[in-house]
């Protein structure tokens, strides 16, 4: 019946392409001769033209055309296939000797009219239907206004167009040249009247193609938006389109990068590759969050030999498998199934691969997680740090980078605690070394990473979509933010600069008031939040209280001052430390406390050696509940 249903259509279509031609030629006969009826010598060109012209445009694909979706190209197929046809007829007319031949002059206006004919039934007949399907659907048109008008602008508009449930209804452009002119016939205007515009024409949705703003502009142009509600949609930066990873057809949902309006800072290909080119490089943790993007970018630094250290059979298969496919030649990638805690195993695959390089990125790092498993926390943060710096130091590994956070900064938590305790341990051992020995130590400490497993921003898109409510710990908490790409990236740098027992501090920008991202994240979906000032608003916005351990803003320094190093975006921090004679007679107690699992002795230790902890127990909390921070 499908079939049936098809071959009408193309039965049709080609009997309204024959009525064109015939048309075509009478009109052209008509304007030639002066007379509307055609002279006896056109009468065979008048029947010929219909059959002449649907056989000339078969070689041109011209019926595979899906009328729906006709665009550009089918002026390019029909002006062939009328060529095609001009001139059979033309040279059939020479060839008929037994009769007048017709005038020459009749073939151009015949060409120009099958043309417009052609194409002008294809226009109307996809108008026609997309404006009935999309009566059929009973769905509202999106109405969009696309800001910028350049070929991002051009071509995102050419590519809605054939969408029948999306109507373009104006441009917007800061060059003050475009300013009423129209593109494609879709007007262009100013920036300064886009409030008007988006009433006038009831917007719903702004689509952003400016690929090659900075985030700065990115998030005045947001800002502008913040007062009406109309999702906003947007292409990919020119660092996506360059890599091939995107094309600006690619709409998506404002990133939280654009929101922060950070720019990153290029990075020196001279520090990236100076520890990994042509080395051996252990990353542990190597199917976490920063673990993982780690390896992705040092697989590309061109190392010798990549080892891949993770508790988890499933991350590390993963992280496995993607690395193979991305591994250039010469790159070895090597899968090891262990646990950092495990001293003898990591001195094992140290000493057997020869390893040059480590970043220790394994940690357990969910603050309310490790609050309630104090035990485990504190043995894989502070003893697997310990074990695994040991192991690279008896096997000459010639730099150790350590992945810290901020909330290592005077801890209210046991996981910041811990890391802190982490810190000091490589401190400790650097500074009891000799100065003959290889291993060079550094800590990197940095914020939040956006979309890392229990980021705040994943679960308000999830909670967003949900139709709310978004829930927020405290009206007052701030974050800073940093994407996972910048983080790994500069984390390899920062290694670079290591002169040993450095503590590196990323420039994270401004912290970030939590509760003015998520309603930034509420308004950009086309919604509003509801709250006393408007009870009529979409999504609710909840506030939870603060979790055991979370603080409500976060610190990059612990004291003194902090020094420039060659990067604009890396500092050097210098911090008072234990020496290794003292701590490692705690670490010997801590080690102890944890295998008799006394939980009391072991936040007793961090408090006791960790400045600006206090154990949970003096730390007011309020009850915890469903959180996303």
């Amino acid at each position: 019946m499908h079939l049936n249903a098809r071959r009408r259509e193309r039965i049709a279509i080609t009997a309204l392409d024959a009525s064109v031609f015939a048309a075509a030629f009478w009109m052209a006969v008509a304007i030639r001769y002066g007379t509307l009826t055609p002279p006896i010598e056109t009468i065979w060109a008048l029947f010929a033209a219909p059959l002449v012209g649907v056989i000339c445009l078969l070689p041109f694909r011209f019926y595979h055309e899906v009328l729906r979706y006709v665009g550009p190209n089918v002026l390019y197929r029909c002006g062939m296939g009328v060529s095609l046809t001009t001139l059979v007829l033309l040279s059939t007319s020479f060839l008929r000797s037994d009769q007048p031949s017709i005038s020459r002059l009749v073939f151009l206006p015949f060409w120009m009219g099958s043309i417009l004919g052609l194409t002008g039934v294809r226009l109307a007949g996809r108008y026609i239907l997309q404006r009935t399907l999309g009566a059929i659907s009973g769905l509202e048109k999106r109405r969009v206004l696309i800001y910028g008008a350049g070929q991002a602008g051009v071509g995102l508009s050419s590519m809605l167009g054939q969408d029948g449930s999306i109507l373009v209804q104006c441009f917007v452009d800061d060059d003050r040249r475009l300013t009423g002119r129209d593109i494609r016939g879709i007007q262009v205007r100013h920036p300064e009247s886009i409030g008007k515009l988006i009433k006038k024409y009831d917007i719903n949705t702004v689509m952003l193609a400016l690929p090659s703003a900075s985030r700065k502009r990115r998030r005045e142009v947001i800002e502008q938006l913040q007062d009406f509600k109309v999702e906003i949609l947007t292409v990919p930066d020119m660092q996506e389109l360059d890599s091939g990873l995107a094309t600006f057809t690619d709409l998506r949902p404002i990133n939280i990068e654009d929101l922060l309006g950070r720019e990153s800072v290029h990075p020196d290909a001279e520090l990236l590759g100076s520890k990994i080119k042509g080395r051996v490089v252990l990353v542990t943790g190597a199917g976490g969050s920063i673990g993982s993007e780690l390896c992705r970018q040092i697989v590309h630094l061109a190392p010798a030999r990549l080892i891949l250290v993770e508790n988890s059979e499933f991350n590390l298969y993963q992280i496995d498998a993607e690395l193979s496919a991305l591994a250039s030649s010469g790159v070895t990638i090597v899968p090891i199934l262990g646990n950092v805690c495990d001293g003898l195993q990591m001195r094992q695959v140290m000493t057997t691969y020869m390893v040059d390089t480590v970043y220790h990125a394994a940690a357990y790092k969910h603050v309310p997680i490790v609050e309630v498993n104090a035990i485990v926390g504190v043995a894989n943060n502070v003893l697997g740090t310990l074990r695994t710096a040991e192991a690279a130091k008896d096997a000459k590994v010639r730099d150790f980078v350590l992945v810290s956070t901020d909330k290592a900064v005077r801890p209210t938590s046991v996981m910041g605690a811990s890391k802190r305790m982490a810190e000091l341990v490589l401190q400790a051992i650097h500074e009891d070394g000799t100065p003959n020995e290889t291993t060079q130590f550094c800590m990197v400490r940095f914020g939040n990473v956006l979309g890392s497993s229990g980021s705040a921003v994943p679960k308000f898109t999830e909670q967003i979509e949900a139709g709310g409510p978004v829930t927020v710990t405290h009206p007052d908490v701030t974050r800073f933010f940093m994407t996972i790409h910048e983080a790994a990236n500069l984390v390899i740098q920062a290694g670079s600069l290591a002169k040993g027992g450095d503590v590196f501090v990323l420039d994270m920008g401004q912290p970030v008031r939590i509760i003015d991202l998520a309603t930034r994240m509420v308004e950009l979906s086309g919604s509003s939040v509801r709250s006393e000032t408007n009870p009529s608003g979409d999504i609710e916005m909840k506030f939870t209280g603060l979790r055991p351990g979370e603080k409500l803003y976060e610190e990059l320094l612990i004291e003194g001052d902090l020094e420039a190093t060659d990067h604009p975006k890396i500092m050097r921090s210098a911090e008072a430390f234990e020496l290794w004679e003292d701590l490692s007679k705690t670490l010997q107690r801590l080690e102890a406390a944890i295998d008799r699992r006394d939980e009391e002795t072991v936040l007793q230790i961090l408090q006791q050696n960790v400045s600006g902890y206090r154990d949970r127990a003096n730390i007011s909390t309020t009850k915890t509940r469903t959180t996303t921070i």
